[in-house]
């Protein structure tokens, strides 16, 4: 089985999973319910929720720009915003939750052919930084109550499945900050993939030791967070329903730890299926953890598509042939 024939398949059964996942979930919804809760959104608190998003976007921008300048591979801030907002259209239109960050890289490696690996990394480095964040203030806040989340049998599989990201995050975190893996993957190659890949090491280990790299990157990426607990919580508030924020913020790691997995379409369906499980065990009805995870949803859509925009206007792939390069 060629390549192009195994991308298909995993695209055709993305899609697959995607409607299977909508369609069971469309099937245990009360729509009437559903359709009210929607149709009563406030719009100021729906503006709230696109400033909050737009918050992570351009926290999103100074993070990834930092990274890599400290890793040799800074392409300037307007072209980074470029880049970054761009890449938040192919998000949604390529399968899985990381579209837009392979065509970040893609534009990101030719702005700067004399740092490639590096530029790849930084990509790499901003989701481990991430997810980091993701992990740390899970941390924080279900670990208080974590009697009372091992007590039901849902939210335990949500407990324990974070506790395993935590852990295999550690042992990534080790490995990519230690300075003898770009040796080892180096070897006594001086070209070739081995060199490439040494030279990524390389850079992971600068910006994972390096204070801004590292630090303000993190801080970042907490402050990210933040944001994006704000957006839910925005859009619960929108809708007059029982969510709080701080419900909402022990949520979303475990929310993020099942989303991430790339079997369905931008992660719709597994989002939901994971807002009502988890929202759920906390007593929000199953419509109202749906309407929070759609509004949110549709609110990153329309930030999503605003990129799109970007993309065909600013000539985003044009730009390396217009500077001459």
């Amino acid at each position: 089985m060629n390549k192009v024939t195994k991308a298909w398949m995993g695209w055709i059964g993305r899609v697959g999973f995607t409607i299977l996942a909508v369609s069971f979930l469309a099937s245990k919804l009360n729509w009437n319910e559903f359709g009210h809760t929607v149709r009563d959104a406030d719009p100021k608190w729906l503006v709230v929720a696109l400033l909050a998003y737009g918050g992570v976007v351009a926290v999103s921008i100074v993070r990834w720009h930092l990274l890599l300048e400290v890793a040799g591979a800074a392409v300037g801030w307007g072209r980074t915003a470029q880049l970054a907002v761009a890449g938040l259209f192919f998000n949604s239109v390529l399968p899985g939750v990381m579209g837009g960050d392979v065509m970040r890289a893609f534009w990101a490696a030719r702005d700067a052919p004399q740092a490639r690996p590096a530029a790849v990394v930084s990509i790499l480095l901003e989701r481990v930084l991430g997810l980091t964040a993701t992990v740390s203030v899970g941390a924080a806040l279900i670990l208080p109550h974590w009697s009372n989340l091992t007590s039901h049998p849902v939210t335990r599989a949500g407990a324990y499945a974070f506790l395993a990201v935590a852990g295999i995050l550690v042992v990534l975190l080790v490995v990519l900050a230690n300075p003898n893996s770009g040796k080892l993957l180096r070897g006594d190659m001086s070209s070739g993939w081995r060199k490439a890949a040494g030279e990524g090491a390389e850079a992971c280990h600068v910006c994972l030791t390096h204070p801004i790299g590292a630090g303000v990157g993190l801080g970042l990426s907490v402050l990210a967070q933040g944001l994006l607990v704000a957006l839910f919580f925005s859009v619960a508030q929108a809708m007059g329903l029982q969510a709080d924020f701080w419900q909402l913020a022990s949520v979303l790691p475990m929310v993020a730890m099942v989303t991430v997995l790339p079997i369905t379409w931008n992660g719709l369906g597994l989002r939901e299926a994971a807002f009502v499980t988890f929202l759920g065990a906390s007593g929000v009805p199953a419509p109202q953890a749906v309407a929070i995870s759609l509004g949110g949803f549709a609110v990153i859509l329309a930030w999503n598509f605003f990129g799109g925009v970007v993309y065909l206007v600013t000539g985003v792939g044009r730009w390396k042939e217009e500077q001459g390069g």
